[in-house]
């Protein structure tokens, strides 16, 4: 049996960012804490941290609220960050209960549920636990494959960056491993991943840092971006077009943009397709082939 190996490649091609601008206030969401961010086709997700209830609000571009959707079978100890993606029933919501700011919690949950416009929605705990204690985090990475990192906040600005290859979403619980431990000089308060896996995004308050290849690559020098007049920033998302959205806590809740600088695809030769040019998610994952071998009979 032979594997053709894959890897990501971005849909976007954005390579560097502007400044982040003002886009819209949303007066009406239901929401004093934007502590996560996820854009959808129709807008944008969003979410309160620790002391609110289980519940997402949803707002579009302009600013406009449009609805709350509650999150049944889940309970909000301290929601910190939020990811949507496609999944077996469609579109789901992964929603990170991972703050512990005394780092007393044993396991964290990454709440999962399938989503169905603003339609109430029924979510699985999916428990998590540190393989050497509890940290304090804020930035939760889904990839496509549901693989996940959580990255710790902390003051001095370094982060440990923790994987686990699969959800613990069956009653069990997974364990995040520690990858990495980036030397930022601010703490992460965020974090986002691209639709197809390419584009890595952290955050702090003021500034941020994203990757992007093929592979995922901790080592490279990250590009720089610029959160600009945002009070306690706290979310980050990625849109289809490879714009970045970001959101706060603190004064009434904005929503910013970091819109694309410049772009430089990805070459098909460095994601391993072989040829040349860039290769979109959805042409890549249509290549991973298996081929059965039978020795034929004598």
């Amino acid at each position: 049996m032979i594997w053709l190996s894959f890897a990501y490649a971005d849909d976007s091609d954005c390579s560097t960012w502007e400044p982040s601008e003002l886009v819209a206030e949303v007066d009406d969401v239901p929401s004093s804490e934007s502590s996560g961010l996820a854009a959808i086709q129709d807008g944008f997700l969003t979410l309160d941290d620790s002391g609110a209830g289980a519940e997402l609000h949803q707002f579009d571009v302009a600013g406009n609220f449009l609805g709350t959707i509650t999150v049944y079978g889940a309970s909000n100890t301290d929601w910190e960050d939020l990811a949507v993606r496609d999944c077996d029933e469609g579109s789901c919501v992964y929603i990170g209960d991972i703050g512990d700011n005394d780092e007393v919690r044993d396991t964290i949950v990454v709440w999962r549920a399938p989503l169905d416009g603003l339609a109430p929605i029924t979510a699985t705990a999916c428990t998590l636990a540190y393989d050497d204690g509890p940290h304090d985090a804020e930035a939760l990475l889904v990839f496509p494959d549901e693989s996940v990192r959580v990255v710790t906040k902390n003051a001095d600005g370094e982060a440990k960056v923790y994987f686990a290859d699969a959800l613990g979403c069956d009653g069990g619980t997974a364990t995040l491993t520690r990858e990495v431990e980036l030397d930022l000089g601010a703490p992460v308060t965020g974090g986002a991943v691209s639709a197809d896996g390419a584009t890595v995004v952290l955050r702090g308050a003021t500034e941020g840092w994203a990757w992007r290849g093929c592979t995922l690559d901790w080592g490279a020098v990250p590009t720089g971006l610029l959160f600009v007049g945002e009070e306690q920033g706290e979310a980050v998302s990625i849109g289809a077009d490879g714009t970045l959205w970001s959101s706060s806590e603190g004064k009434a809740f904005e929503l910013h943009r970091l819109q694309c600088a410049e772009s430089a695809p990805l070459a098909c030769t460095e994601c391993g397709c072989g040829g040349s040019g860039s290769a979109p998610w959805s042409v890549v994952a249509g290549a991973l082939l298996v081929f059965w071998w039978r020795k034929p009979a004598p």
